[in-house]
């Protein structure tokens, strides 16, 4: 790389140094985080033709690009739509097109604002002699275990009947953190995901209402914040694409 080009790019670095202000309702403050660059811009817009695994693939590239432009690493998946709407709206503008409809998200910005967040990061809840401790988990933990969810889907799967299958244990997996029995108990962060699953698959199916609760509580939370005038706004690759620009 020439001289030139290298003090150019350092430039530029400079330039995407530049903060952005973004209000995150669980913290009840705001936090600063670096706009988008080109690259990643690209990078979320990529997955848009690979079906379930693109799905995947774009979860795990904004929760990196949230951590990498916000500096922090305990941050919660339902802090992730603030910097979101945030970060589209800094680097492509307050207007998306999507099919016949358009969204001025400043809208959502103020749905952020003025929706309550009674969300809570730990429930338990209990079978007969079965505890189920409950946690939401932060972008970091849900890109190690997307990425084996991803590994295993390359290797085992070869239908969209498996892999919708496989997607929905590993939606489980994300949120519980430890199970007691009796006498024993078993935290999940201190075992192997592949044994996560095999002991989430022998839950009883009557605990699993409880824990869809608590992870629907948070899909309920987000889609209230993403619905304007009865729309709801999809955050997917094409949310990032330059077509949605007015």
């Amino acid at each position: 790389m020439s001289k030139n080009v290298s003090s150019f790019i350092g430039k530029l670095d400079k330039l995407n140094d530049e903060r952005v202000p973004v209000f995150i309702p669980s913290l009840k403050k705001k936090i600063t985080v670096r706009p988008l660059n080109l690259k990643q811009q690209k990078d979320l817009i990529s997955s848009v033709l690979d079906g379930i695994r693109g799905q995947l693939d774009f979860t795990k590239t904004i929760n990196k690009i949230i951590i990498e432009n916000s500096g922090l690493t305990d941050l919660k998946i339902y802090d992730k739509l603030p910097f979101t709407i945030n970060l589209r709206k800094e680097a492509l503008g307050n207007i998306v097109n999507v099919e016949q409809e358009t969204v001025e998200l400043q809208r959502i910005l103020n749905n952020l604002e003025n929706i309550p967040f009674k969300l809570k990061p730990e429930r338990s809840v209990k079978y007969k002699n079965l505890k189920i401790n409950l946690e939401v988990p932060t972008l970091s933990q849900e890109n190690t275990i997307l990425s084996n969810c991803e590994q295993h889907l390359e290797t085992e799967s070869d239908t969209l009947k498996n892999d919708v299958g496989q997607l929905y244990i590993y939606e489980i997996v994300k949120y519980i953190k430890s199970v007691e029995m009796d006498d024993e108990s078993v935290d999940m962060s201190e075992i192997r995901i592949s044994e996560r699953i095999k002991l989430i698959e022998s839950l009883p199916l009557a605990a699993y209402k409880q824990i869809a609760k608590f992870m629907q509580d948070i899909d309920n939370y987000q889609n209230d914040v993403l619905t304007v005038d009865d729309y709801e706004l999809a955050v997917d690759p094409l949310f990032f694409d330059n077509s949605s620009v007015n």
